[in-house]
């Protein structure tokens, strides 16, 4: 293999003669609402393929499904739906940092489409400097995914993820919004918000 054809395949540049591309890949929207949700840890070893596949886990558990695209979408594709990774954007990481996870988000999502998958964009920001470009590569009307989780007690964590919902709302004008964890407040009345448990917490109340 020669020196482009491996750095194409480095940067996945491969996938974009599959997908439609404005800025972002484009994520076309979907209605589709999950019954029940699966962590990608657990897709190889519990066979729930009636379940919706969420990334709501640390970075380094689902890397995978950007180094190896392929062969990861045969897996995907098994289950009922696919939620794209939620690759972080943290406040201390640099712009260019969270712009490209954003847009490996809106990559594998396309992509996965491409292969026949139902896909549900998930949406992440950090500040108001993120809303340039974390709601970009998404069609408007359809049904997202956001989570909660890491806002429950920190005021200021609280603070910024009610302002970029807001702002995600006026924006996209989702149908429903999917939430991943506790309700923190949420008080928007342009949507509907249904409400998905985080496993990890509810098995470690369960053992108490």
């Amino acid at each position: 293999m020669d020196q482009r054809l491996r750095t194409d395949y480095f940067y996945n540049l491969n996938l974009l003669e599959h997908v439609e591309v404005d800025v972002f890949p484009m994520i076309k929207k979907t209605e589709h609402v999950p019954e029940s949700l699966i962590g990608f840890n657990y897709i190889k070893t519990k066979k729930h393929h009636e379940k919706c596949v969420h990334f709501y886990l640390d970075d380094y558990q689902f890397e995978r499904v950007w180094s190896k695209p392929e062969l990861y979408a045969d897996n995907l594709m098994k289950f009922d739906s696919v939620f794209t990774p939620d690759f972080s954007l943290y406040l201390d990481m640099p712009m260019p940092l969270q712009i490209f996870n954003t847009y490996r988000n809106r990559l594998l999502g396309a992509y996965w489409q491409s292969r026949g998958m139902t896909v549900i964009p998930t949406l992440s920001w950090s500040n108001d400097k993120s809303y340039s470009f974390c709601f970009e590569g998404v069609e408007p009307g359809g049904v997202v995914t956001i989570s909660t989780v890491g806002c429950y007690r920190n005021k200021h964590a609280n603070k910024l993820f009610l302002e970029g919902l807001d702002e995600m709302v006026h924006r996209l004008e989702p149908k429903k919004v999917l939430v991943y964890g506790k309700d923190i407040g949420i008080v928007n009345s342009k949507t509907e918000f249904i409400f998905f448990e985080n496993e990890t917490i509810k098995r470690m109340e369960g053992g108490r």
